[in-house]
């Protein structure tokens, strides 16, 4: 049987389509499971003036429904959905920030909403989370299948049009359980200019050993 160039292409094109690990555009992640020792880095840069800093974080301990992380000095909370409750900073957060809920699925939508206290003053922030869809996202440690969960929202008191407003953007992977790409737009109540916006990536995860 004769077989030409075009029909060889043809066919290696088809083996290696079949070859390729295929992945369900509606698939779930689940919650992240995570251990004392495990320790991502991040280069977080400001879309404002461009400068950049470096900050980590390390599980500490993984226990009682509740994860302790050492982030860059300071001793951060988070519930076992990896959402922040309080930080040695002064932020504490009831009951949490209620942004994730494992598992999660391409196309849900949900609401939060939660008070948030700064060095004794009160705030709350609220709004909707949306799961989107799986994508291929390129960050210093690598490239990456990661879900996008996109928040918006907006926090403080008074009118709704005169709260500050908030966008966030994470892009979560299975791989290194916890989100390598993070996207913040905040501005603050009664303004409508971009106060702060920032991108952070991740430059590398450790398992803890």
């Amino acid at each position: 049987m004769f077989i030409t160039t075009c029909m060889r292409r043809c066919l290696l094109t088809a083996l290696l389509v079949c070859a390729a690990p295929s992945f369900a555009a509606d698939e779930s992640m689940g919650r992240p499971q995570v251990r004392a020792g495990d320790l991502w880095v991040y280069r977080q840069t400001s879309l404002i003036n461009h400068k950049t800093d470096e900050f980590s974080y390390r599980v500490t301990a993984a226990a009682d429904g509740r994860i302790t992380t050492d982030a860059s000095g300071q001793r951060d909370i988070y519930s076992t959905d990896w959402n922040l409750i309080e930080s040695s900073s002064g932020v504490k957060i009831s009951p949490h920030e209620g942004y994730f809920r494992f598992p999660l699925a391409p196309g849900t939508v949900y609401p939060f909403k939660a008070q948030r206290t700064v060095a004794r003053v009160r705030a709350a922030w609220e709004g909707m989370v949306t799961v989107g869809a799986w994508e291929t996202i390129d960050v210093p440690a690598g490239r990456f299948r990661a879900l996008r969960v996109d928040v918006e929202g907006h926090f403080g008191g008074g009118p709704v049009a005169r709260r500050g407003r908030m966008q966030q953007s994470y892009w979560w992977s299975g791989e290194v359980r916890r989100w390598v790409r993070h996207d913040l737009w905040i501005s603050k109540p009664g303004g409508t200019a971009t106060d702060f916006q920032t991108r952070s990536e991740l430059i590398r995860h450790t398992p803890a050993p």
